[in-house]
């Protein structure tokens, strides 16, 4: 039997407490807006997860810049393709690794103690297809056998006895495809662009009678369907009423011109507007550089560097205005390239990768352990090897921050967290037994 929490046992029987909302009229958005959402973010933390699709190349990203990895890198692996250390960005404290000569902004926040960089992440079992390794990561799990329904943050909230039943907008996919992650969470608001977020049929004139019409038919929901048309309408009056063509970032951040500039803006802008946001999770792709992948500051691979690292550094800059220490970014991709440059000014598919943890909560250095890039320390002789699970730093910041024990059902068949120090917060005892149900551990209340 499934179990599940107090927040899906609500849910599923048509329970949720958006339900009384059912007398709200919805004419204009704004009428609904500043009824519907709350006053705070509830105290909950921000958990902006970024994931590189692709496979990141992490060897130029953060590359050697002293000793026998440098000299490896640079005229072993890649004596054509790498960062040369006159080139690429010194880091505080740290005389082993730069950043890419385009990564300004990250390398600022590393500077600045608002970073944490763990060496040579990824899955258990090297797999180099993007498929199965993003599927797998999106899922939480490592077996590609396994048949689940439900990605690992739809697990998250499920198991969650801090997030509120009635979350207007608990979770956001700013992009125009959907992910595993939100497999099976039917509250999850997948939007490529929020201003194309409304009910769209019929003639333009008759669009807030019609709303209006269907939100009453659903206005007082008994029924699973009816109770997620619902909350559809609801989140879609407060996007609708948010004025997102004049928003102004705090701190004088400046986001990136481009799609991913726009994801990360969506995400500051709605986190503000108090709809009970806790994750976002933010695909973005281009990452797959066989071919020309370009050296220095020049090239298809330089351009992402620069285009992320810009953005993280606004979305910093913007949040930590209003919201310092509320909020925590992850950033990772499915695996690393190959230790080896190809013959196409490239690399091809590797394993492991840096994870970067960027925060106000965040414990700033290196953590984990590179293993080296002589031939004898890579996997099979090709790839930086893993060293760290990447779920042990996803499960520091689950527990840590957004107070979420329940690993065992998030991540199945994990039972190996061992905390890194990466952040600040309370380490809770971690809960591994799969069939454990929250439903009862914090009471009815």
């Amino acid at each position: 039997m499934k179990k599940i929490n107090r927040r899906e046992f609500l849910r599923n029987s048509g329970l949720i407490t958006l339900a009384g909302f059912g007398g709200i009229k919805l004419g204009f958005a704004n009428s609904v807006v500043n009824t519907v959402k709350g006053t705070s973010n509830n105290g909950k933390d921000l958990l902006v997860y970024v994931f590189l699709n692709g496979g990141m190349d992490g060897l130029n990203f953060l590359p050697p810049r002293s000793g026998v990895n440098y000299s490896e890198y640079s005229t072993v692996l890649r004596p054509g393709l790498h960062i040369p250390n006159t080139e690429s960005l010194a880091l505080n404290g740290n005389s082993e690794f730069g950043f890419h000569p385009l990564a300004t902004g990250m390398r600022n926040l590393f500077n600045a103690n608002k970073m944490a960089i763990i060496h040579a992440t990824g899955l258990e079992q090297s797999n180099r297809s993007h498929f199965v390794a993003t599927a797998l990561m999106e899922l939480g799990i490592e077996d590609q056998n396994a048949s689940l329904g439900s990605g690992w943050m739809t697990r998250y909230f499920d198991s969650s006895l801090t997030t509120p039943d009635n979350a207007l907008i608990p979770s956001i996919v700013p992009s125009y495809n959907i992910t595993d992650a939100v497999l099976g969470d039917l509250s999850a608001l997948i939007v490529g662009s929020p201003t194309e977020f409304a009910l769209d049929m019929g003639h333009w004139a008759w669009e807030d009678a019609m709303q209006a019409t269907v939100f009453d038919v659903f206005s007082n929901p008994t029924t699973l369907e009816q109770t997620v048309s619902h909350q559809t309408l609801l989140a879609s009056q407060v996007i609708q009423g948010i004025d997102w063509n004049n928003y102004v970032p705090e701190n004088g951040a400046s986001y990136p011109a481009g799609y991913f500039g726009q994801q990360l803006k969506t995400i500051a802008q709605l986190y503000k507007e108090n709809v009970d946001l806790e994750i976002a999770y933010v695909p973005t792709g281009g990452w797959d550089t066989h071919i020309g992948q370009g050296t220095g500051t020049t090239g298809e691979f330089a351009n992402l560097v620069q285009e992320l690292s810009d953005g993280l550094y606004a979305l910093y800059q913007d949040l930590s205005a209003s919201y310092s220490g509320k909020f925590t970014i992850i950033v990772q991709s499915e695996f690393g390239r190959r230790a080896y440059e190809n013959n196409s000014n490239g690399t091809d598919h590797g394993y492991g990768n840096p994870m970067f943890v960027i925060g106000d909560n965040v414990n700033p250095g290196f953590f984990g352990q590179f293993p080296g890039l002589q031939a004898n320390q890579l996997f099979e002789e090709e790839d930086v090897n893993v060293t760290t699970d990447y779920r042990n730093v996803v499960s520091e910041v689950l527990i840590k921050r957004m107070q979420n024990r329940f690993l065992g059902y998030i991540f199945p068949g994990y039972d190996s967290y061992s905390p890194l120090g990466i952040v600040n917060g309370t380490d809770l005892s971690p809960v591994y037994n799969f069939d454990y149900d929250p439903i009862f551990a914090s009471g009815f209340e």
